[in-house]
């Protein structure tokens, strides 16, 4: 059982997307039109609230992302007019290029990173973020993903930055959908300094971050997975690597789904991972190692291809 290399930077683009009040007057458009987004903005009181936000990229014909609603807020800092709008489209146009996994045709490095310094340095100062978006979906490349509810926070501490995520009602267009879990809550540390650096990984530029994985934990019916470890986020999502600890209960359950959905290459990977596993009892652990596309489980090569 693995992650897809893209999850990760995925996760942290999301966790950008934050701003305050003060935000409300900028346009939401990044400079030089590379993502373009509407939205009914209001709020105040230290808050703001956006409907049928919807954010596209020109350069990636029907690429686009979604919302209902989102609801955010910032605490103890503050961004300059504009700062809001344009975190939060610099985000979205980092999650849609980590959905599509093409480069081509998304924000350029500097449009990404000048989006999202002054949240970094807000961060810095020890600001702290919430978000809630409701209605997510995403479409890109004939890809789609969505989720019922995402709610994420980014609290700062000094110069570093930890951010945590919990996701809902997950639906994909993917083969292996039916095996997504039905609940994700994510813990993550790193720099603030390095969020800008991060979001432009994940939208395919710039030099590798490395990111902590302090706990991750996901439920699907009778399966449960806790994790941690450390994750390097690379642009080129075949060249992220990282290391940790995996923990699944009742994981024969998983083993079903993947036989009942049709997946059998999958389910074959994940019955091999159940061979070398540590078991006591209904508990599973594992020692993972991703490396240039290479799954290693507990020190065995697993084919995931």
């Amino acid at each position: 059982m693995t992650i897809h290399p893209a999850i990760p930077g995925l996760g942290a683009a999301l966790f950008l997307a934050l701003s305050s009040p003060a935000a409300l007057a900028g346009p939401l458009d990044l400079p030089g039109g590379c993502a373009v987004a509407h939205a009914a903005l209001h709020g105040g009181g230290g808050g703001f609230e956006a409907d049928g936000l919807e954010v596209a990229l020109p350069g990636q014909p029907g690429a686009a992302l979604h919302a209902a609603h989102l609801s955010a807020a910032l605490q103890g800092a503050s961004l300059p007019p504009g700062g809001l709008q344009q975190a939060s489209t610099a985000a979205a146009a980092g999650l849609v290029v980590a959905i599509s996994g093409h480069r081509a045709g998304a924000c350029p490095d500097d449009a990404l990173r000048a989006a999202t310094e002054p949240l970094a340095r807000a961060i810095g100062h020890g600001g702290h973020a919430s978000l809630t978006w409701t209605g997510l979906s995403v479409r890109a490349d004939g890809k789609r993903f969505g989720a019922r509810r995402l709610s994420l926070k980014l609290d700062g501490s000094g110069p570093a930055a930890r951010l945590s995520v919990s996701l809902d009602g997950a639906v994909s267009n993917d083969p292996a959908a039916g095996l997504l879990p039905e609940a994700i809550a994510a813990r993550a540390s790193l720099p603030a300094s390095e969020i800008p650096a991060l979001l432009s990984a994940t939208g395919g530029h710039g030099a590798p971050v490395d990111v902590t994985i302090e706990h991750v934990e996901a439920r699907r019916g009778e399966t449960s997975l806790d994790g941690h470890g450390q994750v390097r986020v690379a642009a080129d999502p075949s060249q992220s690597s990282g290391d940790g600890h995996l923990t699944a209960h009742g994981y024969d359950a998983l083993l079903d789904a993947a036989g009942a959905s049709g997946l059998q290459k999958l389910r074959t990977a994940l019955f091999l991972a159940k061979l070398v596993a540590h078991r006591q009892g209904d508990q599973a652990d594992w020692d993972l190692s991703w490396q240039q596309g290479t799954l290693m489980v507990n020190n065995v090569p697993l084919p995931l291809r």
